[in-house]
């Protein structure tokens, strides 16, 4: 009898991993996710290759002040931006919170929120440190990102952004 119930246990365990370690939901969601760190990596540090990599050729974005980029201009934004020295602010930080991956065949969705906090400072002399200036400011919008494996890969293919009203 005890034979029976280990060997019940251990079918159920590897039935279980199995179906966890090769279902395809679980792989595509991890791979979106991977993509999504990869994104925010490559915006923040300028990464103009990892972008071209992400970026689906027809990319399309359409910010929350309704202007709308294509790859190209991505990646034109971002290597203008890793060619400069950062502004006078402090900040910004981002996050990303409220975050849903929805996955759909060839597709997935991902759904969020991102807060930016900054805070403008004067211009920093050499004979002295940067002085906050004015209130922190808050924004935050909400996004809607599309993946879809275009020639056997994932890639981004659509972001849309909307600003949230401040309270």
């Amino acid at each position: 009898m005890r034979n029976k119930s280990i060997g019940v246990v251990v079918a159920a365990f590897l039935s279980w991993s199995l179906c966890h370690a090769q279902n395809p939901a679980n792989k595509r969601d991890s791979i979106i996710n991977k993509l999504e760190r990869e994104l925010a990596s490559a915006l923040l540090k300028g990464d103009t290759a990892a972008l071209d990599r992400i970026l689906a050729n027809d990319y399309i974005e359409i910010n929350a002040q309704g202007g709308v980029k294509k790859k190209l201009d991505v990646i034109a934004l971002a290597r203008a931006r890793s060619a400069v020295s950062q502004g006078v602010s402090i900040g910004p930080e981002k996050t990303v919170d409220d975050l849903t991956v929805r996955l759909h065949g060839d597709s997935a969705l991902v759904i969020g929120r991102t807060t930016i906090r900054y805070q403008f400072m004067e211009n920093q002399t050499s004979s002295s440190q940067a002085q906050p200036q004015g209130p922190v400011i808050v924004d935050q919008e909400r996004f809607i990102r599309t993946y879809a494996k275009v020639a056997g890969r994932w890639q981004l293919i659509a972001w849309q952004t909307t600003s949230i009203a401040k309270q």
